[in-house]
């Protein structure tokens, strides 16, 4: 049985996440754990907690309450979940050594965005992750997978088909009659004289690697633009909440380096997003 891995670090869950995680363990049929992220990261310089030692232990005694105020809400909704707090700077470590390589993990996001701890096990992890906001979703978990195969670094679009498995788990016979896969199709403005030629050539590419998964032409879908603008856009347009990526095998520091459509997502505060890592 499978195990979702819940991290909250802003130590305030809504409804909304609540009802999203119910939707995952429905899903998965599958046991979920939490991990409070409790780290006073503002006391992590000795002279603060040294000097400061009165306002350390009262926001310390502060912090506590609002955890076990999170537990109780928690255990009310998910009464057979278990709940770790986490109190060292990365939490990755102790999900690490309750987690397989089956299990899911599921980060919630701060109103700040994504915490450092967040980053690096972004960075560094192998499995499949939810970045979900804490804001409700328009169309009950309407699903999106992001596809772009053929690449140099990925010949047997692992990539792309783990994206195309998931898709398949995750919508419904239903659904299943709507576009599930998209395709963006990005000409630089110095090609813009051949974008007709480029264009087809795209669809071409993505309709050989739709036969080699035996995935019908109309559960396909494009669109035009850079990555991560044509991505959000459609997620608006068409009332999309999750919207499903592929990972290769790179470092964040590579990512934020080379501006790819993942951290450009992953940043941005309103977009959920599911990322598939390839091993």
């Amino acid at each position: 049985m499978t195990t979702l891995h819940i991290v909250l670090s802003d130590l305030e869950v809504t409804h909304a996440i609540l009802a999203k995680i119910t939707k995952l363990q429905n899903k998965y049929s599958a046991n979920v754990v939490w991990y409070l992220h409790h780290h006073q990261r503002f006391f992590d310089r000795l002279y603060f907690s040294n000097e400061l030692a009165d306002i350390s232990d009262d926001l310390q005694a502060s912090h506590q309450s609002k955890v076990a105020q999170i537990g109780l809400k928690i255990t009310k909704y998910f009464p057979k979940s278990s709940i770790n707090i986490c109190k060292d700077k990365y939490w990755s470590k102790q999900l690490n050594n309750n987690a397989n390589s089956l299990d899911k993990t599921v980060i919630i996001r701060s109103k700040t965005g994504l915490t450092s701890a967040d980053n690096q096990y972004i960075s560094d992890n192998k499995s499949t992750i939810f970045i979900l906001n804490q804001e409700k979703w328009f169309s009950d978990g309407k699903a999106i997978g992001a596809i772009d195969p053929f690449h140099e670094d990925d010949e047997e679009n692992i990539s792309a088909r783990n994206v195309v498995d998931f898709m398949r788990h995750w919508s419904s016979a239903s659904e299943q009659t709507e576009p599930l896969l998209l395709h963006v199709i990005h000409i630089p403005p110095l090609a813009i004289e051949y974008e007709k030629k480029i264009e087809a050539l795209h669809k071409e590419q993505i309709y050989r690697f739709a036969k080699t998964v035996k995935c019908p032409k109309n559960l396909l879908t494009f669109t035009r633009g850079t990555p991560e603008d044509a991505l959000l856009s459609y997620a608006d347009n068409n009332k999309i909440d999750l919207i499903v990526l592929g990972c290769r095998e790179h470092s964040l520091f590579d990512k934020w380096l080379n501006g790819s459509t993942i951290s450009a997502l992953i940043s941005h505060q309103q977009c959920d997003i599911v990322l598939i890592n390839t091993p």
